[in-house]
């Protein structure tokens, strides 16, 4: 059972920001390509992350969360709006 899920948008090679399906359920984000996809492209554990929130004006994503893994693995979740991120960075 996930915590929260949805279609967020994940930084990528170059800047270029692509459509996943983002799940957060026992402590680990999952990231998949599609909701049928049966394995995540991603798999990130939460426990001791460093979540930062950045607002960017005038850009195409103009709120993302910056997590960095205790691997110093860094994913760039973009957001639509500031209360979407900021019930991401809750949980």
């Amino acid at each position: 059972e996930a915590q929260l899920c949805g279609f967020l948008w994940r930084r990528c090679w170059l800047g270029q920001w692509v459509k996943q399906l983002f799940i957060v359920r026992e402590n680990v984000l999952l990231c998949c390509r599609c909701a049928a996809d049966p394995h995540p492209v991603l798999v990130l554990d939460l426990r001791g992350c460093c979540v930062t929130y950045k607002a960017k004006r005038g850009k195409k994503m103009p709120h993302a969360l910056k997590v960095t893994g205790t691997a110093g693995e860094v994913l760039v979740i973009g957001f639509q709006s500031q209360q979407q991120a900021e019930d991401w960075r809750k949980v």
